[in-house]
């Protein structure tokens, strides 16, 4: 016998002695792969709701924190010399970002493509952190 046929006679014993824990690693990975993919099939058809979540819930979080710390009249066009050009009540300040945000998520759910009005929709929340600094720290 010579050098390679003994190796190629301990290649297969150690095939035949690792083929069992191959298989059951195989099929391990096969039931997870199955798994990975039924979930995301799910969250592709959720995709929408996935994403409408967090942007809804920061909203109402900021609405919380705008309707506590803004004062009773909210100054809206700040003027060059610190004076507001529009004051209005705190309540259509703070339900006012709620209903542009409430209305990108809308489109969101009637569009074809998700991401852009998605963008949109997180771009709105910006509106009640405006308010609230513009109001804080007026010039």
């Amino acid at each position: 016998m010579n050098f390679m046929d003994s190796i190629a006679a301990k290649w297969q014993q150690f095939w035949l002695k690792a083929k069992p824990i191959v298989d059951k690693v195989k099929y391990f990975f096969q039931k997870v792969g199955e798994g990975l993919r039924i979930f995301w099939v799910y969250v592709v058809k959720l995709r929408k709701v996935l994403l409408a979540f967090p942007v809804a819930w920061a909203t109402m979080i900021l609405a919380i924190k705008n309707l506590v710390d803004l004062p009773e009249h909210v100054g809206l066009d700040l003027q060059s010399d610190g004076t507001f050009s529009l004051l209005i009540a705190r309540e259509i300040a703070v339900l006012g970002p709620i209903a542009i945000t409430a209305f990108c998520l809308l489109l969101m759910f009637l569009s074809k493509k998700t991401l852009t009005p998605w963008l949109v929709s997180v771009i709105s929340l910006l509106l009640p952190l405006v308010i609230l600094i513009t109001n804080t720290f007026p010039a």
